[in-house]
């Protein structure tokens, strides 16, 4: 059969076709091979691959990399021209800016590599990878407050590099006051971590202003994020500070207890919702010993605090604590209604008052409850602070000097207070 007229140019159409799908699998071979061969880490494959594939500048990054991080081909000279010819290919890829910054930094060349790494800046400025090492090149050349400007944008994108970071910037810079201002982003999490690592190093002062910071920035937040602050304040000695942190997250309102009417104590009658921090309720887990809420046993209210002993130790226990303000010279009397049930040994739960810092100036017990209290009994303690603006009102159990000594049973604890001598709590609603 003939092709009859027109039959040359259709062989014509015929064999470019086949050219040109011969040029194109060439060319997607081509790439593929040099692909494959680019994953094969050695000079010579990539050399191979960007030969094959020139426009390619992951070749050239890689090329450039061996030739300035490989043992046994560093060759500064061939690794900038290689990583210069991955950024004119890529001029936007961060990292062939990042890898040409540092070769032209080991060559000494550092003002070019201060463009380069100006250059990575600008196209990754929240790529935290990038800012560590620009960073990092800036601290090394003395420049500390460049420096500290893009560990500041690494500390907004990751925690990862919290505690060098922290422990870096004062090293170099020293100042509370300005770390904070020039390092630390407005980002919740960073300024909370910051406020632990300054409580770590016992930077009391720094604390203080970094929590003041963090308060005033983040006007609503989780308060138990103060928790390590109040509690290494108050280790120190600094009450008032850490009543001072506490009483304004109240007036915020992110803290739903507090004192009721006269009395000195926040949310002793365990109705309102409970952080178990600062200068509420703080409910320690001591082992052999389950505490919990409970609503089918109660003096007033729907809820007590039930703590069950489970007869395995001779503890001193003081897992149940409230920190309370007071003033020095003023008599009080701290008050608690308990019910028990099958509590054994003799040394049983009682309320105990002591100064946190110096028990000696003042440690007092009110009087103990053994086996079954059916009713709800009212144990009392008189105390007169001297040298403190703070006590320690506490649900304890002393340890027994007899054989027969692993507590086991139950007590319930309501309507816990802290007034002024003589003046009247409320009547007990269920006596």
């Amino acid at each position: 059969m003939g092709f009859g007229r027109g039959t040359p140019a259709k062989i014509l159409l015929i064999a470019l076709e086949c050219i040109l799908c011969l040029a194109l699998i060439f060319w997607v071979g081509k790439v593929y091979l040099a692909d494959v061969i680019g994953h094969r880490i050695s000079v010579q494959d990539l050399t191979l691959a960007s030969r094959l594939d020139p426009g390619n500048s992951d070749y050239h990054l890689g090329l450039g990399r061996l030739y300035e991080y490989n043992v046994s081909d560093i060759d500064p000279t061939r690794a900038i021209a290689e990583l210069d010819q991955a950024a004119q290919l890529s001029p936007l890829d961060s990292q062939a800016w990042l890898d040409l910054g540092a070769a032209e930094e080991v060559t000494g060349d550092i003002k070019q590599a201060t463009a380069s790494l100006r250059r990575a800046d600008y196209l990754a400025p929240d790529l935290s990878g990038s800012q560590w090492a620009i960073a990092n090149f800036f601290l090394l050349h003395g420049d500390v407050d460049e420096a500290m400007s893009h560990f500041k944008k690494v500390l907004a994108g990751t925690q990862q590099f919290n505690q060098p970071i922290f422990d870096t910037a004062w090293k170099a810079v020293g100042d509370g006051d300005k770390i904070l201002a020039v390092l630390i982003p407005n980002n919740l999490e960073t300024e909370t971590r910051y406020l632990w690592y300054l409580l770590g190093k016992n930077k009391l002062p720094e604390a203080e202003s970094a929590w003041r910071r963090l308060a005033a920035d983040h006007y609503d937040f989780d308060p138990t994020l103060a928790s390590s602050y109040i509690n290494a304040l108050m280790a120190a000695g600094l009450g008032d500070q850490a009543y001072q942190a506490w009483t304004e997250m109240q007036k915020r309102h992110l803290i739903s207890e507090s004192p009721e009417a006269g009395n000195l104590l926040s949310n002793g009658d365990f109705e309102a919702e409970s952080k178990y921090f600062g200068f509420g309720w703080h409910i320690n887990p001591v082992s052999g010993v389950y505490t919990a809420l409970d609503t089918s046993v109660f003096h007033s209210g729907g809820h007590s605090l039930l703590i069950s002993f489970s007869g395995q130790s001779n503890l001193f226990y003081q897992g149940v604590t409230q920190w309370v303000k007071v003033t020095p010279g003023v008599a009080y009397q701290a008050q608690a209604y308990m019910k028990t049930e099958g509590i054994t040994t003799d040394s049983g739960p009682r309320l105990w008052v002591f100064d946190p810092w110096k028990q000696a100036a003042l440690s007092k017990f009110s009087e103990q409850l053994l086996g079954t209290n059916e009713g709800w009994t009212l144990l009392t303690v008189d105390f007169t602070p001297r040298d403190t603006d703070f006590v320690t009102v506490a649900i304890a159990r002393v340890p027994s000097q007899k054989l027969d000594n692993q507590i086991a049973g139950k007590v319930w604890v309501d309507d816990v207070s802290v007034r002024p001598a003589g003046e009247a709590a409320p009547s007990a609603a269920r006596p």
